[in-house]
């Protein structure tokens, strides 16, 4: 990992960031005891879309606000945002978010996952200097009531062989495990066909993060990075792609596009997700088992990158 040295202007975003660090909201969280269930929100990504045109097509305005707003009326202890808070991990795109945020009330904890947008660039050779100078660690793992809670960066479409050590680490637990992160593996057939699984997912490291998880029994991953919804039980762990938490949503292919954010139960009987849209009637997610295709990814890298510089569009 490349050290950076902070310039000036990431110095001029400390105080904004400063209560938003993730050590900083988990002092806000506290401690409850492993058998008391607790409540926790999801939203997915919520970056505006850096490309005026793209933006001005397919961006509908407010929605993150909306959102986070409804969760801080909600019985939700924490908050965790998947990745892709802004367009760019550039001190003016941060200094934009932290700005809303902070004027936007928030009161209960709100704890981050890096995307690929917020890197310092959303696609190719890219650094996560300035998000971990203003968040902290990519990987971090925290215990709150019946779960462990897991952030895994995969934000450069990849997991390293020592993430996935550590990873195996932090899953030594007794409680339920949850892992939230922002790039799913590529062979889950969550969004179909060969060019959106390119786009969609990473392929260095899935095939061992699909069978550490399956192995270890985790109850739970959350993704975002693809601006839909959707669910899919694969070598008997649950995966759920929520996505929607304001970006716009790109006709990728992916059925379920809508504007959203979860409620999340957890107590010793298991997990319960309700799914609460921008507009229209919360929904439970069923419980039964959902087996969707596998998708193994047979292309070369060269092709892979091609196929995702034809579908970037600004996602």
């Amino acid at each position: 990992m490349t050290l950076a040295v902070p310039h000036p202007s990431w110095r001029r975003l400390e105080p904004l960031a400063a209560h938003w660090r993730t050590r900083r909201q988990l002092e806000l969280l506290g401690p409850r005891p492993h058998r008391d269930p607790c409540e926790f929100a999801i939203l997915g990504d919520v970056e505006p879309c850096r490309f005026r045109l793209l933006r001005l097509v397919f961006n509908r305005p407010r929605v993150f606000a909306r959102q986070l707003l409804a969760i801080q009326e909600g019985p939700a202890a924490f908050c965790v945002q998947l990745g892709d808070m802004v367009g760019r991990g550039s001190p003016r795109f941060y200094a934009r978010f932290l700005e809303e945020l902070g004027g936007l009330g928030v009161k209960k904890p709100y704890l981050t996952v890096i995307g690929n947008h917020d890197r310092s660039q959303p696609n190719g050779p890219s650094d996560s200097a300035l998000y971990r100078h203003l968040f902290g660690p990519c990987n971090y793992a925290f215990d709150f009531g019946p779960a462990r809670f897991v952030m895994l960066d995969t934000s450069f479409h990849r997991l390293r062989r020592a993430q996935l050590r550590w990873l195996e680490r932090v899953l030594e637990t007794h409680r339920r495990k949850i892992i939230f992160t922002h790039m799913g593996p590529v062979q889950l057939g969550l969004w179909g066909g060969s060019v959106a699984h390119a786009h969609g997912g990473f392929s260095r490291g899935a095939r061992e993060f699909t069978e550490l998880v399956s192995s270890m029994n985790v109850d739970r991953v959350y993704l975002g990075h693809v601006h839909a919804f959707g669910v899919q039980d694969y070598l008997g762990v649950r995966y759920v792609l929520t996505g929607g938490g304001g970006s716009a949503l790109f006709p990728v292919g992916a059925p379920d596009r809508f504007h959203h954010y979860l409620m999340v139960s957890v107590d010793q009987r298991g997990i319960r997700e309700r799914v609460h849209p921008l507009e229209g009637r919360p929904f439970e997610v069923p419980p039964g088992t959902v087996l969707l295709p596998p998708v193994e990814p047979t292309w070369p890298a060269r092709v892979a990158h091609r196929a995702r510089r034809l579908v970037n569009g600004g996602i």
